[in-house]
């Protein structure tokens, strides 16, 4: 009857991976402002 169970601690991901996450994060952040941005510019010259 030998269940493992999952370590409490998980080891952390490596530094590359942190930076490419927080890298496209960052990317669609800007992309998603620059889509609203866009948006409000067409809205306010029809207007």
């Amino acid at each position: 009857m030998g269940i493992t169970s999952a370590p409490r601690h998980p080891t952390p991901l490596p530094l590359w991976r942190r930076l490419v996450w927080f890298a496209s994060l960052w990317a669609g952040s800007v992309l998603s402002l620059g889509i609203v941005a866009g948006i409000l510019r067409t809205w306010l010259k029809a207007s």
